[in-house]
């Protein structure tokens, strides 16, 4: 069976609902209202039989007559009371058309059920000649002195709920069209801003950057909309990081891989110098260690973008330092450099540990490597701040810009001969950022030279 799209589901569905609640409603009415109805005029009755026996009981003579009377008009009744030694009674019932009335209001009828409270008994009472039923209501007086009984017809009572119950296929037809055409309105509108998500997501399969997804929307929809466009930007940025990178990667990798594979091609040719294949053999084992190294370093590289998906655990930043520091120390020491550290036992932070001595590490390489001669090198941790400072000659600014790119090297000395290949900083650039941890480097404002802090 074919999976119905999302306008056609939501309008049945709808639609469906909505149908439901008007069959109910009118099934409620159709049972239901009757019998309220019915209710309700019987407590109406009752009260107005408690009211006027009650004034009957202190009311004159004439005022009973006029009682008894507005009575049996309000109900259009048979009405008798008898108390003490006044008797009166109204006839303005009449059984069927033609048919003369009740002369005392206490015809015989087929009792059909009671209901007696507080000395009130009211029957209901079937109707010889047919038609609609009686009420037939009997009030003692206290004392037993006399008594009220009156006829009231059902007839107003039927009347009423035929009248409402023969509209009701009118109305349940009303509103089984507005049932239709709120759902075909409900479901366009609910399915629109779906539907033009649904059509963006398919044109963002081509990465073209200009498209996003457009909605007026400002509920749950309108804010999901908002998030694939994040997503599809943050998606575009991250393949365009990673293309370049690897075009990077791969320009830096030929280098190596071609030099090796001339050198090894003329000493099997035994061209010239080539004919030297012990020299040559060893070049090409320098080359070959040194490209392991830079895959090495990629493969490092492409892995910090997802330090903050690693495991966590609470250490001091002073451990970390104390881990990675020594071989930095001896090396300074080898080159005739100062290394002046400072470090604040406080700092406590939950990162992931190996990554975070991973990018001190860096750090401190890249600041053993590019310190002046005879320069000063300061290491010191104040709570959560790391910062780092090296006397050097302070890095351009239209050079700092690109610094924390791929394989990016200055001319003035981070070329290849110094050893550096472009990412120790690119690493540490992106564990940090993977981490939501700040990060500055920027010209000392104590000493000649650069400063790196972290903020963790």
């Amino acid at each position: 069976m074919k999976r119905l799209k999302i306008f056609p589901k939501t309008f049945l569905y709808t639609l469906g609902l909505m149908l439901i609640i008007v069959l109910l409603s009118h099934a409620l009415i159709y049972f239901l209202m009757p019998r309220a109805y019915n209710y309700q005029q019987k407590k109406a009755l009752e009260a107005d039989a408690n009211t006027l026996a009650d004034k009957i009981i202190s009311a004159t003579p004439d005022e009973r007559v006029t009682y008894v009377t507005g009575f049996a008009a309000k109900w259009n009744a048979n009405a008798a009371v008898i108390y003490d030694d006044f008797s009166y009674s109204v006839d303005l019932l009449k059984m069927e058309p033609g048919s003369p009335p009740n002369s005392n209001g206490k015809a015989e009828f087929t009792i059909i059920a009671n209901a007696t409270e507080d000395g009130l008994k009211v029957s209901l009472a079937e109707n010889p000649y047919g038609g609609a039923d009686f009420f037939r209501v009997e009030q003692a007086f206290a004392g037993g002195t006399g008594e009220l009984t009156a006829t009231v017809s059902r007839q107003h009572i039927e009347d009423a709920v035929g009248a409402v119950l023969m509209i009701l296929p009118f109305t349940a037809a009303l509103c089984v069209v507005i049932s239709i055409l709120f759902a075909l309105a409900y479901s366009k509108m609910f399915t629109k801003p779906i539907q033009q998500i649904s059509a963006a997501t398919e044109q963002m399969q081509t990465l073209n950057p200009d498209v996003c997804c457009q909605t007026d929307s400002q509920d749950e929809i309108g804010m999901l909309a908002e998030n694939v466009n994040t997503l599809y930007q943050s998606l575009l940025a991250a393949l365009a990081q990673q293309t370049n990178f690897l075009r990077a990667a791969s320009h830096e990798l030929k280098t190596p891989v071609t030099a090796v594979s001339a050198m090894l091609e003329n000493m099997i040719l035994n061209v010239g110098k080539y004919k030297d294949r012990d020299t040559y053999l060893a070049k090409c084992k320098d080359l070959t260690d040194r490209l392991a190294q830079m895959i090495k370093e990629i493969l490092n590289a492409s892995r910090a973008e997802f330090a903050g998906n690693q495991e966590r655990t609470d250490f001091p930043i002073a451990e970390a330092i104390r881990a990675v520091i020594e071989p930095y120390q001896i090396i300074a020491k080898a080159k005739g450099l100062t290394m002046n550290v400072k470090l604040d036992e406080a700092g406590t932070v939950c990162l992931p540990r190996g990554m975070i001595e991973k990018v001190i590490s860096n750090i401190l390489a890249n600041a053993v490597s590019y310190t002046k001669p005879n320069g000063i090198i300061t290491v010191s941790c104040n709570g959560q701040k790391l910062r780092v400072e090296n006397e050097c000659t302070p890095i351009p600014p239209e050079h700092l810009t690109h610094i924390f790119e791929p394989f990016y090297r200055p001319d003035y000395g981070r070329g290849r001969a110094a050893g550096g290949n472009g990412l120790g900083l690119y690493l540490v650039a992106a564990t940090l950022k993977s981490l939501d941890i700040p990060f500055t480097l920027t010209p000392s404002k104590n000493i000649t030279g650069m400063s790196f802090e972290i903020n963790f």
